[in-house]
């Protein structure tokens, strides 16, 4: 039963970070898109800036190019009814020796120019040098540009009259505008081409790139911290129903023989043999008082977290405190483990601040901890007290089993037990060290370990002032 509710619990797991894995492919491939269309949208803008530098490039060429000439004037009458709405109009056109008719759209503001380059197209042709040098000029007021180019079009041809491409030019990569006529009739015009640098698009989407990425980093982040919660909560509920089951089974023990013994007790008392009575009544009471013990570390740890200590604080002298540990944990040479605890104090001072129940409980668990993961038929536990600059430091130093660097990470957590074949048959339930970590915690205190597997282990409690 228990197996198929850890493949449930599995199973969730892995539905829950597939779905996270959904969800961050779903937010890239969003952003890629969008990207993509931003990108899209900045190639049609250039494309639409760079007909708009055109055109004005071309006002402006045939703008100096006539100032050359000292200027050229032409005179125009509208031989069409003024109140005509259409929207082409019939002007007679006088120029200093020809006169021309010609139907002009009355929606395009650069007629004049157009009648100028159609004058002038053979008097005075378009510079196509001053052209492009206008053109790029232009152009590279908004985008970082490698080259232009412009070809001079017979229209009505369709051929190229001029260019001033270079021979190695190709126009791949090349950002082509429309055709822009030049004159009245049509009968001229030019295409400009345009090639701007490799990154000059990705530096315009520089805000969005950059907005892009902290979007999916954040996304990344959030589903990491989304993912890990839901495996530690995993985690912590595996644990905690390990620890009930430990703390089931720890507490199943006594009573089962408590009862077993009590039943028989009546046989006894009906056959008069009261030495057997008192013998199950002793160990009725030693049953019974596994069970207070277990009780009372489970009061103990049941509200460790620290903001919900409450503290009673007093002045606790050093060497006494300690020397009624040692003279309760060292035993014997007949008990078995036999156990030894030694003290040094390297310290100026004779007391520290601390609540005395809660410190003393603290310092239980360590030694009891110590003499429990000890696979050794002598256990040595050596205490030392001494001053660092923080304040008060307390080593607890053991020769037992060690701790893993992995497990390391881990022991303060609640409900975590290390898995090893040496701790399989070792009662406890996952919270000793939670309770001290945040007994210290609770008195602004530190605790941390140092362990290497089969060498002991270290516990360093740094008592700040």
């Amino acid at each position: 039963m228990q197996h198929k509710k850890t493949n449930k619990k599995k199973t969730k797991h892995i539905i829950i970070n597939s779905l996270i894995l959904v969800v961050l492919f779903t937010i890239i491939i969003n952003q890629t898109v969008w990207l993509s269309n931003m990108y899209y949208l900045h190639q049609r803008e250039l494309y639409a800036y760079s007909n708009q530098m055109m055109q004005e490039a071309t006002l402006t060429e045939i703008t100096e190019r006539t100032e050359t000439i000292g200027g050229y004037s032409v005179y125009s009458n509208n031989i069409t009814n003024p109140n005509d709405s259409s929207r082409f109009i019939t002007k007679k056109i006088a120029t200093e020796d020809s006169t021309y008719l010609f139907s002009i759209d009355k929606q395009d503001p650069n007629v004049m120019p157009k009648i100028i380059q159609f004058v002038l197209k053979d008097k005075l042709p378009i510079n196509l040098k001053k052209l492009n040098i206008i053109f790029s000029a232009k152009i590279n007021q908004s985008y970082e540009i490698e080259n232009t180019y412009i070809n001079y079009i017979d229209l009505i041809a369709d051929t190229v009259i001029d260019s001033n491409k270079s021979i190695n030019t190709k126009n791949l990569r090349y950002i082509k505008t429309d055709t822009i006529p030049l004159d009245i009739i049509n009968s001229i015009g030019v295409i400009g081409y345009v090639k701007i640098k490799n990154n000059a698009l990705l530096n315009k989407m520089r805000n969005q790139l950059i907005l892009s990425i902290a979007l999916i980093i954040i996304a990344i982040i959030c589903l990491i911290f989304i993912s890990r919660s839901f495996i530690l909560q995993w985690k912590t509920e595996k644990m905690r129903q390990d620890s009930v089951n430990v703390l089931t089974h720890e507490f199943k023990r006594p009573i089962s023989g408590a009862v077993a013994m009590a039943s028989a007790i009546n046989y006894y008392l009906e056959k008069n043999e009261i030495n057997k009575v008192l013998d199950y009544t002793q160990k009725i009471e030693n049953e019974l008082n596994k069970l207070t013990y277990y009780t009372k570390r489970i009061q103990q740890i049941s509200n460790n977290e620290k903001e919900n200590v409450q503290l009673n604080k007093t002045y606790i002298d050093i060497k006494p405190f300690f020397e009624s540990l040692r003279q309760r944990y060292s035993s014997t040479l007949n008990e078995e483990p036999n156990v030894t605890v030694n003290l040094r104090f390297n310290t100026l001072k004779t007391a520290f601040q601390a609540d005395l129940l809660h410190f003393s409980n603290v310092m239980d668990n360590l030694i009891e901890n110590a003499i429990k993961y000890n696979s050794n038929s002598f256990v040595k536990i050596d205490i030392e007290v001494s001053d660092t600059s923080a304040g008060l430091k307390i080593s607890v130093r053991d020769n037992g089993i060690g701790i893993s660097s992995m497990d390391q990470k881990l022991i303060f957590d609640k409900f975590y037990r290390v898995k090893r074949n040496e701790t399989k048959n070792k009662v406890g339930f996952g919270l000793g060290l939670t309770y001290v970590k945040s007994i210290l915690e609770a008195h602004g205190d530190d605790i941390i370990v140092n362990s290497k597997l089969n060498e002991g282990s270290e516990f360093i409690i740094t008592l700040k002032e």
